[in-house]
């Protein structure tokens, strides 16, 4: 969600506060020697989780890329990532990776893995990172007997991580983020990966994401229509409706498609989850047998729980699809309504560049808002994400149950 007209300084953005831990941007008055953040490096093993690093190479954050990340990162292990090193970071990735089946221990060629872990850091010091890292990976899996192996290193960059603060600060302008130095990405990132720490789902990510664009924005009208008159004011109450109208049906069409219990991507992935959890406790039950006793039918049991995960994944990914279309088509005409009001005010003579600082005051206080709001309505979705990865984590951690015969 971008402004047309808010063009929101990197400054600006530092007074702006949401939930109880926020970190505070380097842009912010801070020396190069204060700044936090300092690199991006994701670990992925099909589950994908990125990890934000201070100058120290100490982790600021966590968040999970994909759904089976939320399942790595909501683990009890995870509880005190932060302040651990990169290395040690890493080495609980592929810790949750065995214990939780992603990482076959055991005859991996009967289970039919290759077990490579990807790595990939920003900034300038990444593939030293990288070294150490893969170093760790390697020693654990010595001590744990596990043939896996660690991919070569792929750098981030820069426009891959203005991709990312593009996804996670929907208030910024697209010229605001390309002008931002590395510093300022990794630290705009870190800050919002702070904010989401406790939401393992990432379309309770994207709702809360998009309600700080809309508190923003609707922060932003309402501190320029105080600047109009009464007749003024009475000129714009039409197209204002109109748009928040349309911002309720945006919020809605997430919550019903994506977010409650019930939607169709909720479902979707309650399937996922089932069919993965029996596809890993499969296969690893299977690396488990002597190579004779892989017969023929024990493969095709494998290859039929596989068709099952893959079938449920694509059923997943089109629930989301069908879902962001229905919210994109919305979105048109949002942004046209949008135009529509600040059109007419533009009419009037009041610019939002002659009140940048009353806006940005408003923001504060709407955000703050926001964020109280958001809790009270999804924090009951966010304790169910977690209750529902755990859940799935116990039934992986206790491993394949063969079918006992009925008398």
């Amino acid at each position: 969600m971008k402004s047309r007209t808010m063009k929101l300084a990197i400054g600006m953005i530092c007074a702006l506060t949401m939930g109880a831990s926020v970190l505070t941007l380097a842009s912010c008055g801070e020396s190069e020697e204060d700044a936090k953040a300092a690199k991006v490096m994701n670990v992925s093993l099909n589950p994908e989780v990125e990890f934000v690093l201070d100058s120290d190479d100490k982790v600021l954050a966590v968040n999970a890329l994909n759904e089976e990340g939320n399942l790595i990162i909501s683990a009890e292990e995870f509880e005190n990532v932060e302040g651990k090193s990169a290395t040690e970071a890493a080495e609980l990735f592929v810790q949750v990776s065995k214990e939780t089946g992603f990482l076959v221990t055991g005859n991996v060629t009967a289970a039919g893995v290759t077990n490579e872990v990807s790595i990939s850091v920003s900034g300038e010091e990444a593939e030293a990172l990288y070294n150490d890292v893969k170093a760790q990976m390697e020693t654990y899996f010595s001590e744990e007997n596990i043939t896996a192996q660690v991919a070569e290193i792929k750098a981030i960059t820069e426009a891959e991580l203005e991709k990312l603060v593009a996804e996670c600060a929907p208030y910024l302008e697209e010229a605001e983020i390309e002008a931002m130095e590395y510093e300022q990405l990794v630290e705009t990132l870190a800050q919002s990966r702070t904010e989401t720490a406790e939401f393992y789902s990432q379309e309770l990510k994207n709702a809360y994401y998009e309600a700080k664009a809309f508190a923003m924005e609707q922060a932003e009208l309402e501190t320029l229509k105080s600047q109009l008159n009464t007749v003024a004011q009475a000129a714009i109450s039409a197209a204002n409706d109109a748009y928040l109208g349309l911002v309720e049906s945006v919020e809605q069409i997430r919550f019903d498609n994506l977010v409650k219990e019930d939607s169709i991507y909720q479902k979707a992935l309650k399937s996922f989850r089932e069919a993965k959890t029996e596809y890993l406790n499969y296969r690893n039950h299977v690396a488990q047998m002597e190579q004779t006793e892989v017969t023929t039918a024990v493969t095709e049991q494998l290859a039929q729980f596989q068709t099952v995960v893959d079938e449920s994944e694509a059923a997943l990914l089109k629930a989301g699809e069908d879902a962001n279309k229905l919210l994109d088509e919305t979105k048109i005409s949002l942004r046209s309504a949008y135009d529509t009001v600040i059109g007419i005010i533009e009419t009037f003579s009041v610019k939002a560049s002659e009140h940048v600082d009353a806006i940005s005051a408003a923001q504060k206080q709407a955000l703050e808002q926001a964020s109280a709001t958001f809790e009270a309505e999804y924090g009951g979705f966010a304790a169910q994400a977690k209750t529902d990865w755990n859940a799935m984590q116990a039934e992986l951690n206790a491993g394949y149950a063969e079918e006992t015969p009925e008398e």
